[in-house]
């Protein structure tokens, strides 16, 4: 148990090291990131929507993101915004098609794509920050910004050294339980011909089977919590370095061009 104890702190320390030497400032990148985020809302011209495209694409570039994060987050905007928006049109259409009140009256496709494009910055700027923010940084700076409720005696680094407990035996457990999982799974499910002769009763097995295991990991966690300290967890320290102002400087040629398109300087 020592020896687990020892090594989760060393690897946590190394994390800590590897995620102060990141190339930006994670609170400069915050600030840039919802600011990136508020701009389509400021903006009408349809060429400023292709500026804010185009920018999303070089910092895309610059931080390396590879084609797999891009298609997950293109996957899950898909699911989760596209199609209950677009069930949500059909449903308005219907209503029309029924009662011809004016309420439910199609806006046309441009107000569609203002919407949808809007959401999609704030979902890709979103996956973006993180995917590129290590989780110490992120949460070591919420440790810096509830300091006032610190200071009045609310626990939240307690709250905060949890969630980072958490998200730590995940990393650890995650791919092992994917393995189990997917092993029961075809073992209940079948292969070949017996694929579609599914075991009811193996896959009630296979749920109860997660829910104790389960169980044991929040026993797991709690223990990792009563050992570990929180600033062997996260931590933040602000640091402008060159990469921060190239980020700033980016950004300032961003909105001048965008500034520049919708005072209609250019066109």
């Amino acid at each position: 148990m020592a020896s687990t104890s020892v090594r989760n702190k060393g690897e946590e320390n190394t994390n800590l090291m590897a995620a102060e030497r990141y190339p930006m400032d994670g609170f400069i990148k915050l600030i840039l990131a919802i600011l990136l985020m508020v701009a389509p809302f400021k903006v009408e011209d349809y060429l400023s929507f292709g500026i804010i495209a185009l920018y999303l694409i070089f910092v895309s570039w610059v931080f390396k993101v590879n084609l797999r994060t891009i298609a997950i987050s293109g996957t899950s905007f898909g699911i989760i915004v596209l199609f209950p928006y677009f069930f949500g049109l059909l449903v308005n259409a219907l209503f029309y098609y029924f009662t011809h009140n004016a309420l439910f009256v199609f806006q046309g496709f441009g107000p569609v794509f203002n919407r949808l494009f809007k959401l999609f910055v704030i979902w890709y700027v979103s996956i973006l920050y993180f995917h590129t923010t290590p989780m110490q940084i992120f949460i070591g700076m919420l440790d810096k910004f509830l300091l006032p409720l610190k200071k009045l005696g609310l626990p939240t680094q307690d709250y905060l050294k949890v969630i980072m407990c958490i998200v730590v035996q995940l990393k650890e457990t995650g791919a092992e339980m994917k393995k189990s999982v997917s092993e029961k799974m075809r073992s209940v499910v079948g292969e070949g011909k017996r694929r579609f002769k599914i075991d009811v009763g193996g896959i009630s097995k296979v749920i109860v089977g997660l829910i104790v295991d389960s169980f044991e990991k929040l026993d797991k966690i709690q223990e990792y919590v009563d050992q570990v300290k929180p600033e062997d967890l996260f931590h933040y320290r602000f640091k402008l370095s060159g990469r921060d102002g190239g980020a700033i400087f980016s950004f300032l040629i961003f909105v001048g061009i965008i500034w520049i398109i919708e005072r209609g300087i250019i066109l």
